[in-house]
């Protein structure tokens, strides 16, 4: 499979992507970011922890976060998929960029952690990225909304990814706390903001 020279790029029928897909065949999301289960639940921890310190700064109210580990038997043996999710989130009475922002920061934040731990890769960056698809439909969602049904264009939405790291950067201990309140089980807003020292905004 090739891929065009620069974004967008696509994965088959999927996308678009900012990050270019492997060249070389893939089974599945699991085996494609080639971390153990230890590593893959505190980057999807990390992921999530990366929406909810964005929302704290940026006045947005999250009411709880999980994650949820399923075995899955493939052809190409056992999985265990690890998701999240930051459970009922609106986003109404907000401003684009700040949705956009907080919706960005899960992926931003998973790969940072990557790199910190000098396990980032082109093909996790990539796999981070899939991971984080559903934040790039609710985006493209919130975008039809507020646009009258005007696609979201995908370069506006990956600009939002420097606005998280700003964000994000100097408040990496906070990521740091709620993941590990995260991995542990779930957690309330309230109680993931208030271990990092911020603030839960009010529904």
């Amino acid at each position: 499979m090739t891929t065009t020279a620069q974004p967008p790029y696509f994965w088959g029928d999927e996308g678009p992507y900012f990050n270019p897909p492997p060249q070389s065949i893939i089974c599945c999301q699991e085996h494609g970011e080639g971390l153990d289960l230890g590593n893959l639940k505190a980057a999807v921890a990390i992921h999530e922890a990366g929406h909810a310190v964005a929302a704290f700064l940026l006045g947005v109210h999250i009411p709880s976060i999980e994650l949820e580990s399923t075995a899955l038997v493939r052809d190409c043996g056992m999985v265990t998929r690890v998701e999240g999710a930051n459970v009922g989130v609106s986003f109404e009475g907000v401003t684009m960029k700040t949705a956009l922002t907080v919706l960005a920061a899960g992926v931003r934040a998973h790969q940072w952690s990557l790199r910190e731990k000098r396990m980032l890769t082109s093909e996790r960056a990539f796999f981070a990225e899939r991971g984080g698809m559903a934040d790039w439909q609710r985006a493209q969602s919130l975008a039809r909304g507020v646009g009258g049904g005007a696609e979201l264009d995908p370069s506006n939405y990956w600009r939002h990814w420097e606005a998280a790291d700003e964000l994000l950067v100097p408040h990496w201990a906070a990521v740091t706390k709620v993941a590990a309140l995260v991995v542990a089980g779930p957690v309330s807003g309230d109680a993931a903001a208030a271990a990092c020292g911020l603030a839960n905004a009010a529904r």
